[in-house]
């Protein structure tokens, strides 16, 4: 009887232990809002400043390793700051947050600047092929290996850009009042993903060629 009570009392206390546990565990903070706007905005800011660059490199043969090689470590920092971004949502998976306006529209921005990326290493990958035939192997070799690393780098932001608006949606507590722009959201983010899968496929299939040619 003694040892049944001290049973009974040991399993108390635990459970008192635990429920103090659980209420002075403290809440886990929702995603704010018109922060995680701007950090999208300034993502928008960062990828047409990149894409400026980017649509202005002239390739040069005696510089052209260099060129795709600079251009391509300043897109993977960019890919890793968009990456950052998508992960601090899934952190706050759980949570709610009020969705705005504004919200959807970085979203769809950042979403065409993924889009544009694309286009513009379609382009250098046209240049590098002109200047193939004139070009030392070397640097054809460090340029085209750049290039697939590039091309690998907007495919994956793209993907996550594409993730994070599911996550946000799902997130949302006014997605009643949001309805309409947020089916004009996903019609959006799903059309310029594919857009950029198939201008990075694309790419990549002209680089493979110019591997095969050249190398």
């Amino acid at each position: 009887m003694q040892l049944s009570r001290f049973r009974i009392h040991a399993i108390a206390v635990l459970l008192a232990a635990i429920l103090l546990a659980s209420v002075t565990q403290p809440a886990k903070a929702a995603l704010d809002t018109d922060a995680f706007t701007t950090r999208l905005n300034t993502l928008v800011l960062q990828g047409n400043d990149l894409i400026a660059r980017a649509s202005a490199l002239v390739l040069n043969p005696l510089t052209l390793g260099a060129q795709v090689a600079d251009l391509e470590s300043d897109v993977a920092d960019y890919r890793a700051d968009v990456v950052a971004a998508y992960n601090t949502v899934v952190a706050e998976s759980g949570t709610t947050l009020s969705l705005t306006p504004e919200m959807l529209v970085a979203l769809q921005t950042l979403s065409t600047v993924t889009l544009s990326l694309a286009e513009t290493c379609a382009d250098l990958t046209l240049q590098l092929g002109n200047l193939a035939a004139t070009t030392a192997l070397s640097a054809l070799d460090s340029a085209l290996a750049a290039m697939l690393r590039l091309s690998d780098d907007i495919g994956l932001m793209a993907d996550r850009i594409l993730e994070m608006a599911d996550k946000i949606l799902v997130m949302a507590d006014n997605i009643g009042l949001m309805a309409d722009r947020i089916i004009a959201t996903q019609i959006i983010q799903s059309n310029n993903l594919k857009m950029v899968l198939d201008t990075v496929t694309t790419t990549q299939n002209n680089l493979i060629r110019l591997i095969s040619l050249f190398l």
